[in-house]
């Protein structure tokens, strides 16, 4: 979970946001740009027009913690700029798992590792750029197949994973993502992803996954990953990645209607012995086998988020209208 943004005027940068300031200048030199709140000289745009609040401009947005969101100069991409503490295996796991080799296996979804930024003085941190994505969950899933596409791909990594040896111990809710930039062609916002440019009033455009399909998803932060070399990785280890994963499917479940394919799988993946516990492979196993008997018809039915309104569910299925409930 992310930590709580102190309660400080708008204007002023909080202790999370002047690490970024210190680092905004060599993040430019090395070809990546931060939004204008980090930028020398910045002057809050809300000071420039009489009658305009903080909470209506894009640059009173942020966040704490470890990650911001940057422009990569070259081709105008957004990324993702992590800290990462030089001392654990986060970064040379991160290079290994996006090595060619590793990136050949079509099941490893960990998030790619696009550059690594040394910062000149500092040896305890590093930089990692990564692929401007969002939460898995933050759009809802709108038919079965949709939660199927994800299911099958984290069961894929999870396996590739577990094939090489590593353990991830955080295969958890919020460390799953997806790439969601067919799905939202007009973007989404760091601080915001219900919001195209952070600032904008009115509605947010967005396209169903089975619309856009295949959806890309990845698993993200190796902070607590043990790596394949180490010689604390044990059986257990790999029980606790399954666990978790099945874990995440079991409250997909809970939280949608329609998903009791899943039901029976994330039983077993969670069961509370892990000698009985599936391994990755026999997840995969076991999921694929169902898999192989569902209908193209069943992939397509409709699934909604318990919480959804009648009202609601009513005018997405017959009035195009995609609202984020």
């Amino acid at each position: 979970m992310s930590a709580m943004i102190p309660n400080l005027p708008f204007e002023m940068h909080t202790p999370h946001e002047k690490v970024w300031l210190s680092l905004q200048p060599h993040l430019l030199s090395r070809g990546y740009r931060l939004r204008p709140r980090y930028e020398p000289g910045w002057i809050p745009s809300w000071t420039k027009v009489q009658g305009v609040y903080p909470t209506e401009c894009e640059d009173s947005l942020r966040r704490v913690g470890k990650l911001i969101d940057a422009i990569r100069i070259s081709d105008g991409s957004k990324v993702v700029i992590k800290q990462v503490d030089t001392s654990t295996s986060e970064l040379p796991l991160a290079m290994k798992l996006s090595s060619a080799e590793l990136r050949s296996d079509p099941r490893n979804h960990a998030v790619p590792a696009l550059d690594v930024i040394l910062i000149p003085g500092n040896d305890d941190m590093a930089l990692l750029v990564m692929p401007f994505l969002m939460d898995f969950n933050d759009l809802p899933f709108r038919h079965v197949g949709e939660v199927v596409e994800m299911v099958e791909q984290f069961l894929e990594c999870l396996e590739f994973l577990h094939e090489h040896n590593i353990t991830h111990m955080d295969f958890c809710w919020f460390n799953l993502m997806m790439d969601a930039s067919r799905m939202v062609p007009r973007g989404w916002h760091f601080c915001n992803p219900w919001k195209h440019d952070g600032s904008t009033r009115g509605g947010f455009g967005w396209l169903d996954r089975w619309t856009v399909r295949p959806v890309k998803y990845y698993l993200i932060d190796f902070e607590l990953t043990v790596p394949e070399m180490s010689e604390t990785v044990s059986a257990d280890s790999f029980k606790v990645d399954v666990y978790q994963l099945g874990n995440v499917i079991k409250k997909l479940t809970k939280k949608y209607t329609g998903l009791s394919v899943l039901k029976s799988l994330a039983k077993k993946m969670t069961n509370p012995d892990p000698l009985k516990r599936l391994t990755a492979h026999e997840a995969v196993k076991t999921f694929r086998c169902r898999k192989s008997k569902w209908t193209a018809r069943s992939m397509e039915r409709r699934v909604w988020r318990r919480t959804t309104p009648f009202i609601d569910r009513f005018m997405v299925k017959y009035r195009n209208f995609n609202a984020i409930i």
